[in-house]
């Protein structure tokens, strides 16, 4: 994880360009508003998508599973025998069914209160939903948005899920000040 964060203090940059990891340059001025809205925001995703297409959006688990750390998970403040959450889900309009994105995370159990990690065990409820709900104060730092292209993701079984092109971004949730979730959300370009 490189130690780049994007959009700490501002939803504008003078340069609109940004050169992701995987090689592709992304044109934040060309992405439909909405969609660069959601890349730069560091809010309730599950809340904006609600309000935006006017619909309840609901977390629908595709995988959720306790593990016991075997190995080291670069941008959490972990250590190996450490319980986390390992969470795919798809967020969806309750009335329309229409996929709006998908999301896995790491979530570090340690750092977070009993019943917060007994909720997200269950996988019914988006973290920042649940974040909020309890009063948890967080930071979250985004540090990577990429383009995928659809061609070139081949054994992924949840991107295969997906169809056209993916943008996504990556952002790490301090709780009390140490880094404790990471998420990475995939949105269908052709949704937005």
């Amino acid at each position: 994880m490189k130690p780049i964060s994007f959009f700490c203090s501002s939803g504008f940059s003078q340069e609109s360009k940004i050169k992701t990891e995987s090689g592709h340059e992304i044109d934040m001025q060309a992405l439909s508003p909405f969609l660069r809205t959601l890349m730069v925001m560091d809010g309730t995703v599950t809340k904006s998508l609600s309000a935006w297409f006017w619909e309840p959006v609901n977390v629908n688990p595709i995988f959720n599973q306790l593990e016991i750390l075997k190995y080291q998970v670069e941008g959490l403040d972990l250590c190996i025998g450490d319980e986390v959450i390992k969470r795919e889900v798809a967020l969806v309009g309750e009335k329309t069914k229409q996929i709006f994105a998908y999301a896995r995370s790491t979530v570090a159990l340690k750092h977070l209160p009993l019943k917060t990690g007994k909720a997200l065990a269950t996988g019914k409820i988006g973290i920042g939903e649940l974040l909020r709900e309890q009063g948890i104060e967080t930071y979250r730092e985004i540090y990577r948005i990429d383009y995928l292209d659809k061609n070139a993701i081949s054994n992924d079984l949840l991107l295969n899920k997906i169809e056209g092109n993916i943008i996504s971004r990556s952002y790490r949730i301090r709780v009390n000040g140490i880094p404790s979730i990471l998420v990475t959300e995939y949105f269908p370009i052709d949704v937005y």
